[in-house]
């Protein structure tokens, strides 16, 4: 008598456990790997977005800066040490805000409508003081405050703490160093090769060094530092009648 054996067809319950572990396993060290890259990835792409805003920024405040002290003028009837962007109350100077760090403020002004004046836009057309008129606003600056780099846009009185000021970095970004350090070296037009003296009319050439840092905010090893230096294009003339 025949016995007929059947043979096993499919698989067995244990078999698709097994199946079923190794591909969990492989599927789960997919999403790792993806993951992973994609986390990389975005921290690529937002430390890229941080060096691009950081340098914008540094673009934008050398820029302005540049143009410090230019007056527009005409040589036969004012002399150029009479320059009203230049006298101590609207050359570069540098402070701080109240409670941030030293040297993070800059203060400026340049002829922006070249009318020879200095607008202020807060004095009365008809008594706005010497060299100064009130149909623009010619006196800027760049502040620190918090975590925030601010540019000066109106108000009176050029100081860090007067006048009106907006915020020019991305939201999504903290500044954490703003610094201004001038350089300057003086040349004596009188006796050349000679220190200059308050007696000498001397021609002074300046130039600024910014320091920037900033990070993503609440991302502290995001840090990036950048540095710029700046010539500024329109020199100090004095004419020899003190500092």
């Amino acid at each position: 008598m025949l016995i007929h054996h059947h043979k096993q067809r499919g698989v067995t319950l244990v078999e698709l456990m097994i199946a079923g572990v190794i591909a969990l396993i492989a599927l789960s060290a997919v999403l790792t790997v993806y993951s992973a890259s994609a986390r990389h990835s975005t921290e690529l792409l937002q430390q890229a977005h941080l060096h691009q805003q950081l340098h914008a920024l540094m673009h934008l405040i050398g820029r302005d800066l540049k143009r410090a002290g230019y007056w527009h003028f005409d040589p036969a009837l004012r002399a150029a040490s009479d320059n009203p962007f230049q006298n101590s109350a609207n050359q570069i100077r540098i402070q701080a805000y109240a409670g941030q760090s030293p040297d993070s403020c800059i203060l400026f002004s340049y002829d922006l409508d070249q009318d020879g004046l200095v607008g202020t836009g807060a004095c009365d057309a008809t008594d706005c003081a010497d060299d100064t008129d009130d149909d623009n606003v010619e006196q800027f600056g760049f502040r620190l405050r918090g975590v925030r780099v601010q540019s000066r846009y109106g108000g009176s009185g050029l100081e860090c703490e007067s006048g009106y000021w907006q915020t020019v970095n991305d939201p999504a970004m903290e500044i954490t160093r703003l610094q201004f350090t001038q350089h300057s070296s003086c040349l004596n037009l009188l006796e050349a090769g000679r220190e200059c003296t308050p007696e000498s009319p001397r021609l002074i050439q300046r130039a600024l060094e910014i320091q920037l840092s900033g990070q993503l905010r609440n991302k502290p090893h995001t840090n990036t530092a950048i540095a710029q230096w700046v010539r500024i294009r329109n020199d100090q003339l004095r004419d020899g009648k003190g500092w």
